[in-house]
């Protein structure tokens, strides 16, 4: 819950705390803006995200890139481990206090504003607030064994189930695809298992099916788009946003229609992208966010 060294431009940056600090940039960051890469490494795309984050939200003058364990950049950053952010400002999600900080009264705000999150607080995630506890700290474990972000997966769980969680529900295009991330039949033969089998499971069981599945691109998964590829399309993960995945006149097309958002009949990774973004974005609202 807390990094325990400094993060970004010349700091320390040992892989968990980077990892902890993407998490939470994620959190803030608004469509169209891409999402960080949650790879725990600190590169140029992280750090303009942390001065990004300081000069948009907390209003420092001279953004430094750093997050230290005791400095006010963590110290807000700690708020969306535990709370979901409220409203937006340019291309962030924030919390109402953040929109008047500068460093001229920061330090004369920082004990009310930004206090540090009690130790004691979970870590909430995207979805949290919509699945039992059990399926949740699940979640988190499994993502961290996995190496991906657990609200990404959880953002893919809510689009592959429409938002129930049901681990008995079928593809409405008839592909015979069940489940938290639709396995398909020869899905579920390549796992051991078969398709009402999986079915009858409980949410929590099944999520052993789903750490099975995606244990094959361990170290792959780093971004949310890689996450839902690795479910849709594995060959995909990695590609750029303008890769066409589907065309028009394929059976793959029209289970998949919906994805096509300008109905040029083409279905490429930024439409897949922006529909998954969605449900993470919903997914760490007041409300969903658990």
């Amino acid at each position: 819950m807390q990094i325990k060294n400094s993060v970004g431009k010349k700091g320390v940056n040992s892989r968990e705390d980077v990892e902890l600090v993407q998490i939470t940039l994620n959190r803030a960051i608004q469509f169209p803006f891409r999402l960080l890469a949650v790879d725990k490494l600190v590169g140029k795309k992280t750090i303009g995200a942390i001065e990004s984050f300081q000069k948009q939200v907390l209003k420092f003058s001279k953004p430094d890139g750093l997050v230290e364990v005791k400095g006010k950049t963590w110290q807000a950053l700690s708020k969306y481990l535990t709370e979901p952010p409220k409203i937006k400002i340019a291309t962030h999600a924030t919390f109402p206090e953040f929109t008047h900080v500068s460093e001229n009264n920061e330090n004369q705000k920082s004990q009310s504003i930004f206090s540090v999150v009690p130790p004691q607080h979970q870590l909430k995630i995207a979805w949290g607030a919509k699945v039992s506890p059990a399926f949740k700290q699940k979640v988190i474990q499994i993502s961290k064994q996995l190496e991906i972000s657990p609200d990404y997966l959880m953002a893919c769980i809510a689009f592959e189930t429409g938002e129930t969680f049901s681990p008995s529900i079928k593809n409405a295009a008839g592909s015979g695809a069940v489940g938290l991330i639709q396995f398909m039949p020869q899905t579920a033969t390549y796992l051991k298992t078969n398709s009402s089998a999986l079915e009858k499971m409980s949410a929590v069981d099944q999520l052993d099916y789903v750490k099975k599945y995606f244990n094959t691109y361990k170290g792959k998964l780093h971004t949310l788009e890689d996450v839902y590829m690795a479910i849709l399309l594995p060959t995909a993960i990695g590609k750029p946003v303008d890769h066409i995945f589907f065309r028009k006149g394929t059976k793959a097309y029209e289970q998949n229609i919906g994805l096509d958002k300008n109905k040029d009949g083409k279905i490429v990774l930024k439409e897949v992208a922006e529909t998954v973004r969605k449900m993470f974005e919903k997914g760490i609202k007041p409300g969903y966010m658990g």
